[in-house]
């Protein structure tokens, strides 16, 4: 009888754990570089207490990219500055000098204000990691020219099942970021960019928000690259311009 006291006190124990530290599971800004590199002629600004990137080449066409959750999103312009295109991306909400709290709903509003602040004829969304939540967000309520994402997922709640099967996620988790849920609204092609030893959002997580994809044009998996590492590739800088620079293209065809 001690013995099941013991195992259901240190249970509920964890379950309250995951309840209440679940942000700091989720959100990492503390793990996001301080210093960073980014192309000279990129501009930072704050707007609404949001720190904003942007490299205006005054294109008709802008990327905006949205960064995992342990990133500093404005070390993604040297991905974009040899291309001829308008870029634009911002630390999430606590990120950077970035002012308020990380939560799904903050992500999702803030993105979705920046991509109404500076959205041109035509628009290209890339989200990383947490971002590609984020991306498909925007997407499903905006309507780009194309969707990429780079080592996508289900949803928060589908990987916390993975992690932590026998608790009741479902309850527990105020931040299930459904990707799922908005890309099945996306209309424009989508392309994706897949770490082949990915264990922080794993196979299993994509192969279940492939369905969801009606759009899905094409894939690629850069060779030994990690969830951590896949933007550190230039194999990963080459396919990301080949999809921007495909979509751009297809706007003539």
């Amino acid at each position: 009888m001690k013995l099941l006291l013991l195992i259901l006190f240190i249970y509920s124990a964890f379950a309250l754990y995951l309840y209440l530290f679940q942000e700091k599971i989720i959100f990492r800004p503390y793990l996001a570089p301080k210093k960073i590199d980014i192309p000279k002629e990129a501009k930072v600004i704050m707007i609404d207490g949001l720190e904003v990137g942007i490299l205006n080449r005054n294109s008709d066409v802008t990327v905006f990219y949205f960064g995992g959750n342990a990133d500093n999103a404005l070390q993604a312009l040297s991905l974009f500055e040899d291309l001829p295109i308008n870029v634009a991306t911002y630390n999430y909400p606590g990120y950077g000098n970035s002012k308020g709290k990380p939560s799904q709903q903050t992500l999702y509003q803030s993105a979705l204000m920046l991509f109404q602040k500076f959205h041109t004829k035509h628009n290209i969304i890339v989200g990383r990691s947490l971002g590609t939540s984020v991306a498909a967000y925007v997407a499903s309520r905006t309507n780009p020219i194309s969707l990429i994402l780079v080592t996508p997922f289900h949803s928060i709640e589908y990987l916390a099942k993975m992690r932590y099967p026998i608790f009741p996620v479902s309850f527990i988790l105020k931040h299930p970021f459904p990707t799922y849920r908005y890309i099945q609204k996306v209309k424009a092609p989508i392309y994706v960019l897949l770490a082949q030893h990915d264990t922080l959002t794993p196979p299993k997580s994509y192969e279940a928000l492939r369905p969801f994809m009606h759009n899905l044009k094409e894939e690629i998996v850069i060779p030994d690259s990690t969830h951590a590492d896949i933007l550190e590739h230039s194999r990963t800088k080459e396919v990301l311009r080949k999809f921007i620079l495909q979509s751009v293209q297809e706007l003539s065809s």
